[in-house]
């Protein structure tokens, strides 16, 4: 004898189940709704309370720089929300600080912005007219002046250092290929030309080196006919140099 068959109406246990199924989709979508209504409170609280403004501008790393001088290209922040503060818009102004290499703007909360800064490292002094020296980096950038050049650098005349000048950029080609001993060796450099850079050594000795091409063979020459007593080298054509 086969069962008896099920209810065809809707019973109450099967009003039940259908609840129950939707009671997870009901408690996901109060969930989400409170998760938002959480953030957009939070965001409300971090753009109007004045605890979250700007109060103040820290500055790291500077050197060549004054940190006020930093600090006062964000003044115009000062008061309005930490969140919403144009990070890029001061990282931009402070990049065009000649001694600034690179800048780093963040929020530092819960009332700072903060300014990392990176500068310029210098790689060669150029002698000016009143006695002193400016620096300049290993792009052909100045970036400072100083009433003295750091022993570790080299120290150059050049009539109008720039990473535009030709005479600037072939200088600085130069002396990437001259090597540790030539170096060390090395009391200054005269560029009055992309064409006429010439090396002073100890000893009153010099290299004309030319421009900055064939650096590898031209540093192999010149220290080839120095270490055989010559004392005033020209390899601004390696291939046929010339001594006295």
């Amino acid at each position: 004898m086969r069962g008896s068959e099920p209810p065809t109406e809707p019973g109450p246990w099967r009003l039940v189940h259908v609840v129950r199924r939707g009671l997870p989709d009901k408690r996901l979508r109060l969930a989400v709704a409170g998760g938002l209504a959480l953030l957009l409170a939070v965001f409300t609280v971090l753009w109007t309370v004045p605890w979250f403004e700007v109060r103040r501008i820290e500055v790291t790393g500077t050197a060549v720089l004054d940190p006020a001088e930093v600090e006062s290209l964000g003044q115009g922040a000062l008061g309005d929300p930490l969140l919403g503060a144009d990070l890029d818009a001061l990282a931009a102004s402070v990049a065009e600080l000649a001694p600034v290499e690179s800048v780093d703007v963040s929020r530092s909360w819960p009332d700072a912005l903060r300014v990392d800064v990176t500068e310029r490292k210098p790689y060669m002094a150029v002698p000016t007219g009143d006695e002193t020296f400016l620096m300049v980096d290993s792009g052909g950038v100045v970036f400072d002046e100083s009433d003295s050049a750091p022993g570790s650098i080299w120290i150059v005349e050049l009539d109008d250092p720039s990473p535009d000048d030709l005479a600037t950029i072939e200088t600085l080609a130069v002396l990437e290929a001259v090597p540790p001993n030539l170096a060390d060796e090395v009391e200054h450099v005269e560029s009055p030309s992309p064409a006429g850079v010439t090396l002073f050594l100890e000893g009153g000795r010099t290299i004309t080196w030319g421009d900055g091409s064939q650096g590898e063979q031209k540093a192999e020459v010149a220290d080839r006919l120095l270490a055989v007593g010559y004392e005033h080298v020209d390899v601004s054509a390696p291939d046929a140099p010339t001594v006295s």
